[in-house]
């Protein structure tokens, strides 16, 4: 019975881990209602959607944003954060320093406060190549 115990503990906590490592995909706002499926380059009136409870159930005053997976010279920066009912609302600046290529990529942002990540969200990233 012990051992049995024991395997299916270390099975839970392994899967907490697996699940707890896996970023979850999250929505753009405007900040009216109106959810999108990405965010957009060259935008800076764009928000996060990140369920409180992912955060401890509050916005922490320290909160920053870590973003990996962009091509180089594409940036997501955290502008200001709100909350809306539920969620956080980050609200980002997208940019990037060449305009005249596409830009396709899954952002992997982490929402880090107190020296450490709360969580990992991915939202893809879209921009159109146009010339200057």
């Amino acid at each position: 019975m012990k051992k049995m115990l024991l395997t299916v503990a270390a099975s839970l906590s392994l899967a907490t881990t697996a699940f707890a490592a896996s970023p979850m995909t999250v929505y753009a706002t405007d900040g009216n209602g109106n959810e999108y499926q990405s965010l957009s380059t060259e935008s800076s009136w764009m928000a996060i959607e990140v369920p409180l409870n992912a955060l401890g159930g509050s916005v922490p005053g320290d909160l920053s944003i870590a973003v990996s997976g962009l091509p180089a010279g594409t940036y997501v920066t955290l502008d200001s954060v709100s909350t809306e009912g539920d969620n956080a609302l980050l609200y980002v600046s997208v940019t990037r320093d060449d305009t005249s290529s596409n830009v396709n990529a899954l952002a992997q942002i982490n929402v880090n406060a107190g020296g450490s990540t709360l969580t990992t969200v991915q939202i893809p990233v879209y921009g159109a190549a146009y010339g200057e």
